[in-house]
């Protein structure tokens, strides 16, 4: 059985999908031309303080905020001469920026010398792109790749034969889309819930602790063990699903059916460390679970959680911009142009991009960009005119 994944890009904005071979999604990776500061990015930076107290340094590296280097990342010859004020230094993104916080950088470079004539800050090396952290992600297994059209065919093919490569239009399997939107959608709901056998996982986030409560459906009868059982175990397979996917960091804490065997406990903690060693290079460790079935787990984050990043304005616009790249120019004969309606930081992005030349070349047709301000940020709408 192989995985999946599903490549789409335009000028601006490209993102790569991996599901498993139900079709479930694993990860989701993104890049956006106005975003090179990605982990795995090589930069020159320039030393801005020096902490000591905080174990590290801040550095420049052309971000909006400076990002800290650990004392710990520091290789031996560094360590050796003390650092200073204004240095040049080589540093690799380890966690990107988020918001008002700095990159995590790294000084354990395999780069030993910038190209000449940098000054700093200054990008040298450009992070993994989206496409190749997913077939990251993908490990050791078989993989399918899928295009919406034959344009990035030739992207795909650097990583898998043509035979191993479908096309969307072509071949006319647009569920990809139908699997990444749904599970895009739910990520933005108030209280996302995702479905599983028996039952559905509702999560929630606060800045330092997720939690994921396990709900039985109406199928399962709370005086049955086995069923109740069966339920969590499908639950603990989704839980780690989920884990990896939003990427939920620090302490995650899962409220499972209460098991009514105390044997239970163990076989659903077993399967769900299991599940988490496997597939989550991320996570740390996991607590046994409780008389009450609680479970905690340790996880690292690798950056800003999916269901964070899903709402951030440059993340909305690419989504946006490759919904209307599905359609290939020229398909729609009877559609003279598309409006789009968003909010306000959305609609400034989008009006940077979509000019008039960007959209008959790409597009076929011109776009009508509309600002409301009474939507969210992560809601729009595109109709046909």
């Amino acid at each position: 059985m192989s995985y999946h994944v599903l490549y789409e890009a335009c000028p601006w904005h490209s993102r790569a999908a991996l599901f498993d071979e139900h079709g479930r999604l694993l990860t989701l990776r993104i890049d956006d031309v106005d975003r090179p500061f990605r982990e795995g990015a090589i930069v020159l930076g320039r030393i801005r303080a020096v902490e000591g107290s905080l174990g590290g340094a801040f550095v420049d590296i052309g971000d909006r905020t400076d990002g800290f280097l650990p004392f710990t990342t520091l290789m031996p010859e560094q360590r050796d001469s003390k650092l200073t004020q204004g240095q040049s230094l080589l540093v690799r993104i380890s966690r990107a920026g988020y918001l008002d916080k700095g990159a995590r950088l790294d000084a354990r470079v395999s780069l030993k010398n910038p190209p000449n004539k940098l000054t700093p800050p200054a990008l040298v090396q450009a992070a993994p792109s989206a496409l190749t952290r997913a077939f990251h992600d993908a490990g050791s297994q078989p993989v399918k790749g899928w295009v919406p059209n034959g344009a990035l065919r030739p992207t795909m093919a650097k990583h898998l034969a043509e035979a191993n490569i479908g096309q969307v239009d072509a071949d006319g399997d647009d569920s990809w889309y139908t699997r990444l939107d749904t599970e895009l959608d739910t990520m933005l709901t108030p209280q996302p819930s995702w479905p599983m056998s028996g039952g559905n996982l509702i999560v929630e986030m606060t800045s330092a602790v997720a939690t994921i409560d396990v709900n039985a459906g109406p199928s399962v009868s709370l005086t049955r063990s086995e069923t109740v059982l069966a339920a969590n175990l499908a639950a603990a397979t989704e839980v780690a699903r989920l884990a990896r996917l939003l990427d939920l960091g620090g302490v995650i804490i899962v409220d499972f059916i209460t098991p009514p065997v105390r044997g239970h406990r163990h076989i659903i903690s077993e399967h769900l460390e299991a599940a988490l060693s496997t597939t989550d290079e991320n996570f740390v460790s996991l607590r046994p679970m409780s008389r009450h079935g609680i479970v905690e787990i340790t996880r690292e984050r690798s950056g800003p959680s999916l269901t964070l990043l899903m709402q951030r304005p440059y993340v909305v616009a690419g989504r946006i911009l490759l919904e209307l790249w599905r359609t290939p120019a020229g398909s729609l004969p009877r559609v003279r142009g598309r409006r789009i309606r968003c909010h306000p930081d959305v609609a400034s992005l989008l009006k940077q991009r979509l000019t008039s030349e960007a959209c008959l070349t790409h597009l076929g047709m011109l776009v009508a960009i509309e600002a409301d301000p009474l939507l969210p940020v992560s809601r729009y709408t595109i109709a046909d005119e």
